[in-house]
C-alpha cells in the first residue's frame, strides 16, 4: 500500500470488485488485504484511483474545507462539464449542511 497518512482510497464500486475477486479467488485462507490488492493490481484490475495517484481529501469537520471548495468552484474553466460543476456545487452544499448540523464537531486541521 502507498506510504501515506490514510492509505489507499476505494470507491464503493471498488470494494464490490474486491469482494467479488476474493469470492472467485479465495481458498478459505484468512484474508490478507495487502496481498490481495497486490495480486489484483498485478492482474490489472482497475480501480477508480490508481494506487500511485496523489489524492487530497477534505473532511466535513475541517473548518477550512468549505473555503477550499469555494475557491475550487470559483476557479473552474467556463468550459468545465456541467456534471463537474454540479458535483462541486453538491459537495459545497453537503459541507455547508454538515457544518450547520454538526457545529460542535468542527475543528481546525491537525
Amino acid at each position: 500500500m502507498p506510504d501515506n497518512k490514510y492509505g489507499r482510497v476505494f470507491t464503493e464500486g471498488d470494494v464490490e470488485k474486491i469482494f467479488e475477486w476474493i469470492g472467485n479467488a479465495g481458498d478459505g485462507q484468512p484474508l490478507d488485504l495487502e496481498w490481495t490488492l497486490k495480486l489484483m493490481d498485478e492482474e490489472g484490475v482497475r480501480f477508480k484511483f490508481d494506487a500511485d495517484e496523489p489524492l487530497f481529501i477534505l473532511r466535513g469537520r475541517d473548518q477550512r474545507a468549505i473555503g477550499a471548495i469555494r475557491f475550487y468552484q470559483d476557479h473552474q474553466s467556463p468550459r468545465a462539464p456541467q456534471n463537474h460543476t454540479d458535483g462541486i456545487a453538491s459537495a459545497l452544499a453537503q459541507f455547508d449542511r454538515y457544518r450547520s448540523e454538526h457545529a460542535s464537531k468542527m475543528r481546525e486541521p491537525d
